[in-house]
């Protein structure tokens, strides 16, 4: 019994190999058919929302994208050249894009959210975001009224910090209701200062210059709350400044406009 074993056992593992590889191809021929199938063929491209007054639009997205409809089967179709046509654009931050099964890809940009404006010392004008990272734009087509800063390094990661630091941490909206900076400017003998506006009763605004000090270290250590009673009483009062100096914080010198 034991030999007729030993000579049966060798084709009935052939039997079994021989099955599993008619499986495989059968499977291979399938998947072949599959992804050649003009069901998984590219049909659609959709484009997430974008926010209002962004510089961007879906159409121009798509645009922008070329991507190539109605060619590639889903399975095959590479998406690295529609990633790096729409990375060129200076408003897309970033980009997602996705397979939707049978036969749509999905993109999504994600959006840059600049916080000012910046004169840079060559000339160009370039968009400050909150990260501290700068990027250039030459049609200057965004519509929301940013500030405007002048006279600072946008190749220094760690001075773009202090400016929206200085702009959105000691400027906050919350410890000075209804301010809001117009400009940060710095020069080297006349150091930091600031164009606010800040509103009278009747609803004019008045528009001071804010001297900060010689620099963005010293700015920066200046006491909100001494600054704060200032424009509480002139606003309260309805007095026009046309001059702040804010020296080290303890003593804030005003000078008023004529008339006020």
């Amino acid at each position: 019994m034991a030999k007729v074993s030993e000579k049966v056992l060798p084709k009935k593992n052939a039997l079994h190999v021989l099955a599993a590889a008619a499986v495989i191809i059968l499977m291979s021929v399938g998947v072949e058919r599959a992804v050649h199938s003009s069901l998984f063929k590219l049909k659609n491209v959709s484009v997430d929302s974008i926010s209002d007054g962004y510089p961007l639009t879906p159409e121009l997205v798509l645009q922008m994208a070329k991507v190539p409809v109605g060619k590639q089967s889903l399975f095959e179709f590479n998406m690295a050249p529609i990633e790096s046509r729409l990375l060129k654009h200076p408003w897309v931050k970033g980009v997602v894009i996705g397979k939707e099964f049978p036969n749509t890809i999905s993109l999504k940009i994600v959006e840059r959210a600049p916080i000012a404006l910046v004169n840079e010392a060559r000339g160009k004008v370039m968009y400050l975001e909150a990260d501290g990272t700068v990027f250039e734009d030459t049609s200057i087509v965004y519509s929301k009224d940013l500030p405007i800063l002048q006279g600072f390094d946008v190749q220094n990661l760690e001075t773009m910090k202090q400016v929206k630091a200085l702009l959105f941490d000691w400027f906050k909206e919350n410890a000075f209701p209804g301010l809001k900076v117009s400009s940060l400017s710095y020069d080297e003998k006349l150091g930091l200062r600031a164009v606010v506006s800040y509103p009278l009763k009747s609803g004019q605004l008045m528009r001071p210059v804010i001297e900060l000090g010689m620099n963005l270290d010293e700015a920066l250590t200046n006491t909100q709350s001494s600054f704060k009673k200032v424009l509480e009483y002139l606003s309260g009062k309805s007095l026009t400044a046309s001059k702040i100096w804010l020296g080290d914080g303890k003593k804030i010198v005003v000078k008023m406009a004529r008339g006020s």
